[in-house]
């Protein structure tokens, strides 16, 4: 990976190489370790190193972008060249917003040497320990571990740079019995690899399996739930792509105000529920500036805002909206930054205290394969997957048949009875949560 000093050094010299006004470069040096298995061996194990850098040049509001990943002084005038050029053929941007000057970026302690060291000796011990579990209960095991190192650097010609290192090793595993009729799945993840449970991601995959065995048919309808992290994660990704500020003042999302401008400071989900992002937990580390170091979440540099701390819903208000720079500045706003992660702290509850309190109800893993149905009001349909169990008077008594569901992500936070503490899934920090009256739509075959 680049240090500090290797980094600084290139964006100085692509900005030197390029003849526009303006000139934003991103890089991102990466290495990752992986090792993935299928019917409980493993299939492929590797070690990669990569580089790429962003170029974005803009002169006369007109801009043209280029993706390389060669760093001989050739390859680099000819990036720059070709995107002096495309710049020369796009049309003038009427959203232009001027580039960021130098920014003072946190210091957040995302880099952890043990996992930039990990090699192939130090994810096999948890591969092993899935498979020779799996062989013991005679079922199958697949899955993926990598481990990511990951240094980016950011700078423009006003002077503005930030350099960041981070690591991330995320283990996943699904076992599906010998017939096909039974599937479990787990996934832990964290910045150091010895934080990563691997013994518990293994024996809850496999008792998901083996307890969703033949599972039986029960009818579409609204049932109450009990969604474990995984499963409120992906539907809450959602919502935190509709928490734009303008989206709600054009009247596109859930947050527009009828009438115009939008619903910020009013309370639209249930007293229990709290949401914010905070880059400087260490559990769930982000990075020192928004944008994800590329070009994709604000153009070139546009959105390179330092990171900070932001609630987004508390108590059931909404406390803030997504401002990108243009919007900010169209409507004397500060700008806001895209969340890094996503916490929820939750409640006092265990997950065996919601099954206790639940007459009847679906117990969920995860979902599959979500997509928007209405944007407008976050209404989403998606399957689930990997174990979903019947609750009957306070125990799980069977497993059954996989559903498609309609529901809202408004819905579920206004609905929430009761919560566990929350726990890592992914880079969010969430509870298992008991919803009533989710809605399923249909039955699915898919186990």
């Amino acid at each position: 990976m680049l240090t500090r000093d290797e980094c600084r050094a290139l964006t100085e010299k692509i900005i030197k190489l390029a003849k526009a006004e303006e000139v934003a470069v991103s890089v991102n040096s990466t290495q990752n370790c992986n090792t993935r298995y299928a019917n409980n061996a493993v299939t492929t194990a590797g070690f990669t190193s990569d580089l790429s850098l962003n170029i974005q040049l803009t002169r006369e509001k007109r801009t043209g972008a280029v993706t390389a990943n060669e760093l001989t002084d050739a390859a680099l005038e000819r990036a720059v060249r070709q995107a002096e050029t495309i710049a020369d053929l796009a049309p003038p941007n009427p959203e232009y917003v001027e580039p960021l000057g130098p920014q003072t970026y946190p210091d957040i302690q995302a880099y952890h040497e043990e996992s930039a060291r990990a090699r192939s000796a130090q994810i096999l011990p948890a591969v092993r320990s899935v498979v020779e579990a799996a062989e013991k209960k005679q079922v199958n095991s697949y899955g993926y571990y990598d481990v990511t190192a990951e240094a980016r650097a950011i700078a423009n010609q006003l002077g503005l740079f930030g350099y960041h290192r981070s690591t991330w090793a995320d283990y996943s595993v699904t076992a599906r019995t010998l017939d096909g009729k039974g599937s479990g799945w787990a996934q832990d993840g964290a910045p150091r690899v010895s934080q990563v449970n691997a013994q518990r991601v293994a024996s809850t995959a496999i008792q998901k399996c083996l307890d969703s065995w033949n599972p039986k048919q029960l009818e579409p309808g609204k049932y109450t739930v009990i969604l474990e992290p995984a499963a409120l994660q992906e539907m809450l990704q959602f919502l935190a792509f509709s928490l734009g500020a303008r989206a709600a003042d054009e009247g596109r999302s859930f947050l527009s105000k009828k009438g115009g401008g939008n619903l910020l400071g009013e309370k639209l989900f249930g007293e229990n529920v709290s949401l914010r992002s905070d880059p400087f937990d260490p559990r769930v580390p982000g990075s020192p500036w928004s944008g994800g170091g590329g070009f994709f979440f604000g153009g070139g540099g546009g959105d390179w805002l330092p990171a900070e701390k932001t609630t987004w819903v508390e108590k059931g208000v909404v406390r803030n909206l997504i401002y990108d720079r243009y919007w900010a500045q169209k409507n004397e706003k500060k700008p806001t930054p895209f969340p890094p992660n996503l916490i929820m702290d939750g409640g006092p509850a265990t997950r065996n205290d919601l099954v206790a309190s639940t007459e009847r109800g679906l117990l969920v893993t995860r979902f599959w394969y979500i997509r928007f149905l209405q944007p407008q009001t976050v209404q989403l349909t998606g399957l689930t997957r990997d174990g979903l169990f019947y609750i009957e008077k306070g125990k799980i008594k069977h497993p059954v048949m996989n559903f498609r569901f309609n529901e809202s992500t408004v819905n579920v936070l206004n609905n929430i009875e009761a919560m566990t503490a929350a726990v890592p899934v992914g880079t969010d920090l969430l509870p298992t949560v008991k919803v009533r009256e989710f809605n399923f739509s249909s039955l699915s075959d898919a186990v």
